[in-house]
């Protein structure tokens, strides 16, 4: 039916637009929701903390390449998140911003957070810790313990605009984003050829700009849009992409020219944001708590028996994947450390790893 076809493709399109420019989107989200912005730098924030006061949450993960202004606070060697995202402070591009979360979770956004608070004077500076060692007990209890600082550092740069809301209704509003979400990743196999790996990346990076709730109800749509086609044949290979991101979209475009595409993946930027499972019971701090505690798979967090490899090639029988794509991201250590790690396992399962 022509009237489902060219609705699906218009909301494939505005999603993919609001993907592609971070800047217009956040503006017109701000002016949208009225809700002031605060910027959530990589790699996992609370970010409920920040909706439950009333901002909206907004992620910050580069997206420029070339510094001219950045270099007097960061070595060239940092991986080009964190260089942009201070070339971006620097030039003033942050300014609109109430503040910024940055937590702790490798060498380079340690020195980051403080050397923002210097180079970028307008934008106060939240700094979020996140416990190393989340297999013991107390690391849930310092979680607790650091939900209450942020809630009181986020109370500080409320503005009059704010308008804050129980912590239990933003998780609501999270936890029905995730749901959604995981739904579309499940989905997305069916249809590699209407989601290539360029529209699914961009889908996904749209989240990041836009108030959850409202991307949400766009996210249900197009899946209720999506689903009522019939499922594609796809004869193309099928790959699972790894890393922190995959934001390069000549890359994007390469896999689909050479008839690749994503069936699912394990980066930061993307559904590790949203797929861990929630524990049920107990309250909502704890919840999110253990939202933390119970995350699998990335690199700079501290996981004794690195079992990416594993989940990669489990997620590869599920997906009926034919590799895996490694996006090693330049500079990266914690990543570069785990590649051969990965790879090993990859092997051991007949996985091949790109």
């Amino acid at each position: 039916t022509c009237g489902t076809m060219k609705t699906l493709e218009m909301m494939i399109q505005t999603l993919c637009q609001a993907g592609r420019c971070p800047e217009e989107t956040i503006r017109s989200s701000v002016k949208e929701t009225g809700k002031p912005a605060v910027g959530c730098f990589p790699l996992f924030v609370p970010e409920e903390l920040v909706y439950a006061a009333g901002f909206l949450p907004v992620g910050l993960w580069g997206g420029i390449s070339s510094f001219q202004k950045s270099n007097q606070y960061i070595q060239s060697f940092a991986c080009s998140i964190m260089r942009a995202n201070l070339e971006l402070g620097l030039s003033g591009k942050y300014d609109m911003l109430k503040a910024a979360l940055i937590p702790s979770q490798c060498d380079t956004l340690k020195c980051v957070c403080e050397n923002f608070k210097v180079a970028v004077p307008k934008v106060p500076v939240i700094g979020v810790t996140i416990p190393n060692n989340r297999t013991i007990q107390a690391a849930h209890g310092q979680l607790l313990d650091e939900f209450d600082y942020l809630s009181q550092a986020l109370e500080q740069v409320q503005t009059a605009d704010c308008r804050p809301m129980p912590l239990e209704e933003a998780f609501a509003v999270y936890e029905e984003y995730r749901a959604v979400m995981m739904e579309f990743i499940n989905t997305v196999p069916d249809y590699l050829t209407t989601i290539s790996p360029k529209v699914r990346h961009l889908i996904l990076k749209a989240a990041w700009f836009m108030d959850k709730k409202y991307y949400t109800a766009q996210m249900r749509e197009l899946l209720d849009a999506l689903k009522a086609r019939p499922k594609e044949d796809f004869t193309g290979k099928k790959f699972l992409v790894t890393g922190i991101m995959l934001d390069a979209e000549p890359v994007l475009e390469l896999l689909e020219e050479l008839g690749v595409a994503v069936v699912d993946d394990l980066l930061c930027h993307e559904s590790m944001q949203f797929r861990t499972p929630t524990r049920a019971g107990g309250t909502v701090e704890s919840k999110l708590a253990y939202r933390f505690l119970d995350l699998k798979g990335a690199s700079p967090l501290y996981e004794p028996r690195k079992p990416r490899g594993d989940l990669l090639a489990q997620l590869a029988r599920e997906r009926g994947a034919d590799g895996v794509l490694f996006c090693l991201m330049k500079f990266c250590d914690p990543e570069a450390f785990d590649h051969p790690l990965v790879k090993k396992d990859l092997a051991a399962q007949g996985i091949p790893l790109l």
